[in-house]
């Protein structure tokens, strides 16, 4: 009845929602969960990586090594971030990464402008889209609630917008079919590195907190359903024609968490209309430049 990768891309959601959900109920130190959650999805892939091997080329680990270091800060920001505010807020920012992340391949690539121009019904679609988020993003302004969220997430969407460009770096390097499993856990191995060697110099979490029980049991759960989004997200590229669809399937995180929120009877917070606003645009832009 439905497509594999429509059911595995919503998979993918259900799971991105079900990852911030958890972190908001149970609230573990950000630092602590980001590493547990690694460490997870270090032991989830470790079969895969042995099945299908390590890339041999050099310039794939320098750029992996460099997401390594943006997401190491990100991951940390993010999951503080939704104890500061909730998962609602944050899923309803982030996703403006998609449209920073599209006007800055315009400044690496000028010639894209030409691409995009040769299609003028998508070209001025494009252009409606970026009007509208500006709207939405400029409304965004007179709540609070969202205001204090950004202020506390700003870095995840920064590292949002820049990622995909060295993810993009890593892809020209190998064949990323053979390459998916061995990136996820080099990446993680290199990121669970950094934050020891910040944990052992500067502390920023107590060790008792770090290993404790209420620390290591809920982050490891919550890395199960990392792992998990992980491995469907990627697994849906194998079976989709566009792989634009799947990151707009991933957006309807903020859909299914606001759904959620109905049924425990709580109140989203923020201004909900905009936020949706801003996810319905980076959709429709996702979609629109894919067309091109």
């Amino acid at each position: 009845m439905f497509p594999l990768w429509s059911l595995l891309g919503f998979g993918t959601a259900l799971a991105s929602a079900g990852m911030m959900l958890l972190q908001e109920r149970w609230r573990v130190d950000g630092y602590a969960l980001a590493f547990w959650i690694k460490a997870t999805c270090v032991a989830v892939t470790v079969p895969f990586v042995i099945l299908y091997g390590l890339p041999d080329v050099l310039l794939f680990y320098v750029y992996l090594f460099l997401t390594a270091i943006l997401y190491a800060i990100s991951d940390v920001v993010f999951y503080s971030g939704i104890t500061k505010s909730d998962a609602g807020a944050v899923s309803r920012l982030v996703p403006s990464a998609s449209v920073l992340s599209f006007l800055l391949w315009f400044m690496i690539d000028p010639a894209l402008l030409d691409k995009y121009l040769q299609a003028p019904v998508i070209a001025a679609l494009i252009f409606i889209t970026l009007c509208l988020f500006s709207f939405f993003a400029l409304r965004l302004k007179k709540c609070v609630f969202t205001m204090d969220t950004l202020r506390a997430v700003w870095f995840v969407i920064f590292a949002a917008t820049v990622g995909p460009v060295l993810t993009k770096m890593i892809t020209l390097q190998v064949d990323m079919k053979q390459a998916i499993y061995a990136t996820v856990f080099l990446q993680a191995a290199m990121m669970m590195g950094l934050w020891l060697v910040y944990l052992f110099i500067k502390k920023p979490v107590p060790l008792r907190v770090f290993f404790a029980p209420g620390t290591v049991r809920p982050g490891m759960t919550i890395g199960l359903v990392a792992a998990t989004m992980v491995i469907l997200k990627f697994t849906s590229y194998y079976f989709v024609d566009n792989p634009a669809y799947i990151p707009a399937m991933i957006a309807l995180d903020s859909v299914i968490i606001l759904l959620v929120y109905r049924l425990w009877g709580k109140r989203a917070e923020g201004d909900i209309a905009s936020g949706l606003g801003i996810v319905a645009c980076a959709v429709a832009l996702i979609i629109l430049k894919a067309q091109v």
